[in-house]
């Protein structure tokens, strides 16, 4: 049996160990590689710089018109959030305590929605954000993201609604509380880490995009961090050297955002499955 237990114990340590060279060995590259000059890159790319540079980051920053680009790219995730958890988190309370049949075909449809891929709605999407003045407008962009992530909000937010207690709710319908107020001062703060989940997985989706954020802006002052990237290797294809400094710049935020929010998304992914 112990013998047993040792050879589990190192089939795991040894997966893990696997699992972590592959996620960082592509990170170690990029961001050592980004503070060399094309040279040394050339030379050996694991090798750690001789002289660290940041003239990458400098011309990187100016090439992409990075301040400009972070600026588009975080409008379109906050706005799109808000509408997100305004909406789809409501939509998802109230399928759950309202169960009728227009309210479990309409939880039936949003669900069969999140099987269907962007790719095959692209043209009617666009047709539609044409006609409705959507395109080429950070706002109309994030009604679109807003949308498109009802499904998976909706399903998220419904989930955890079920491991409220509907006396609770009940409660405070009774001392006078509206069902409006009854979620928002009653039910939200206790299905937060939840809502904080979804938000989460939609912030990684909105800041990289490039094939729905292609399709909407076409001017260069609206342009995201994806689009400018995309701009960036079309112009400089061999200039290794700048285009590793700006995939650090890119993922640099993304990644602080999720260090800030591992916590919330470990406590809303295991939200419910234990009951007191």
């Amino acid at each position: 049996m112990k013998a047993k237990k040792r050879i589990t114990y190192w089939a795991t340590v040894t997966a893990l160990a696997v699992s972590l060279l592959i996620v960082l060995v592509p990170f170690y590259i990029v961001v050592s590689n980004s503070f060399k000059p094309y040279s040394e890159i050339a030379k050996y790319i694991f090798a750690l710089p001789k002289e660290f540079t940041f003239r990458n980051y400098s011309e990187a920053w100016r090439r992409l018109n990075f301040a400009n680009s972070l600026k588009n790219t975080a409008v379109i995730a906050v706005f799109s959030n808000v509408g997100g958890v305004l909406f789809a988190s409501m939509c998802g309370y109230w399928i759950t305590r309202h169960p009728n049949k227009l309210t479990k075909m309409v939880y039936f449809v949003l669900i069969a929605f999140m099987s269907i891929p962007f790719q095959a709605l692209m043209i009617p999407f666009a047709k539609i954000t044409k006609g409705l003045n959507l395109t080429n407008s950070l706002w109309g962009l994030s009604i679109c993201f807003w949308a498109l992530t009802v499904p998976i909000s909706t399903f998220i937010t419904a989930g955890a609604v079920k491991s409220v207690p509907i006396e609770i709710e009940e409660s405070a319908l009774i001392d006078g509380c509206s069902h409006f107020g009854t979620y928002w001062i009653i039910v939200f703060p206790l299905i937060k880490a939840s809502i904080f989940t979804f938000a989460t997985i939609n912030t990684l989706w909105f800041w990289n995009d490039y094939l729905m954020t292609q399709l909407m802006l076409s001017k260069k002052a609206l342009r995201t961090i994806q689009i400018s990237m995309q701009a960036l290797f079309n112009e400089a294809f061999f200039a290794w050297d700048v285009a590793l400094a700006a995939l650090t710049l890119a993922i640099l935020p993304l990644f602080i955002f999720f260090v800030i929010a591992q916590k919330q998304v470990l406590a809303g992914a295991s939200a419910g499955a234990v009951k007191g």
